[in-house]
């Protein structure tokens, strides 16, 4: 239990600290994308707007060069590749702490012999930690574990209930969610697309001079197309698409898993030890999947 603890704090730390990174990142991302629409939208108006308004085309001018600016920095300070690799490395090592502490809490080899189960675990955290020393200095410290044992499982059900069947409740329950969130976005792309296609129409039927000047709206209907339309939804919604697959696809492996059951398990045991390392190497995967996706710019 103290090898679990002391182990379990050094996981939390990790897994908290790029939690936080990866908020901001996808805070960022989102702010990004949402000052370069607005600031292109600002742009596309000043460039209509007639001498005789000079000030009111230097002020929409100014908004949108402000803007564009804003949305330059996060992209290069916050959004940079700098940083999606730090939480990339961050999250992987998280992941990886896991994966060696369920096993050792599983006792499946090589943590089955319980004399030298502590040093192993010991020395694997060890290993993953000289992986990210180099980014320490981005680590907040966490006292409060994770989702990761504190103890030994006294049985195979015990790890079953706990780890497999815990987890195929979860990915079902993300799947969902992920399914709902793409649908939404999509619901917004539509929107935006059919929001030029009427902008246009009007355009065709009333003109350039809608609103007492010469204004040609045609300039709005290329931004909301393809800034907020193809930008902000495809974006955002292909990644919950992937998601929605892949949450359901690893709970669907692991629901088979527990159907290719045999015997029941002794613990510690050959069988036992090949039926933890499957089902951890499909969580282990999907992991890698979700953290190659999601740390796409």
């Amino acid at each position: 239990m103290e090898t679990l603890a002391s182990v379990a704090k050094l996981q939390a730390s990790w897994s908290g600290s790029a939690t936080r990174l990866k908020r901001v990142l996808d805070s960022s991302r989102k702010a990004t994308l949402i000052l370069g629409a607005l600031g292109a939208l600002l742009a596309a108006i000043a460039s209509q707007i007639p001498e005789a308004r000079d000030w009111m085309h230097r002020d929409l001018a100014v908004a949108s060069a402000t803007m564009l600016g804003v949305a330059s920095f996060l992209t290069f300070r916050l959004l940079g590749i700098s940083r999606t690799v730090t939480w990339t490395r961050m999250r992987a090592a998280s992941e990886a702490l896991k994966h060696e502490m369920f096993q050792y809490a599983a006792m499946a080899a090589p943590y089955d012999e319980l004399a030298s189960s502590d040093g192993r675990l010991r020395q694997e955290a060890d290993r993953i930690a000289a992986d990210v020393d180099d980014i320490i200095d981005v680590i907040w410290s966490r006292d409060q574990p994770g989702s990761v044992p504190l103890k030994r499982f006294q049985s195979p059900e015990e790890y079953i209930e706990g780890r497999v069947k815990a987890q195929i409740a979860w990915l079902e329950d993300r799947s969902e969610r992920c399914r709902g969130s793409a649908a939404l976005l999509h619901r917004w792309e539509f929107s935006l697309s059919l929001a030029a296609t009427l902008l246009t129409m009007i355009v065709s039927v009333a003109g350039k001079n809608l609103f007492g000047f010469p204004f040609d709206l045609t300039a709005l209907t290329a931004v909301l197309t393809t800034v907020a339309g193809a930008v902000i939804a495809h974006i955002e919604a292909s990644r919950f698409e992937f998601l929605t697959v892949s949450y359901r696809a690893t709970a669907r492996r692991l629901e088979s898993e527990l159907a290719l059951q045999g015997q029941p398990f002794s613990l510690p045991s050959t069988a036992w030890s090949d039926f933890v390392h499957r089902c951890e190497a499909i969580l282990a995967n999907e992991n890698a999947a979700w953290i190659a996706r999601w740390s796409k710019i």
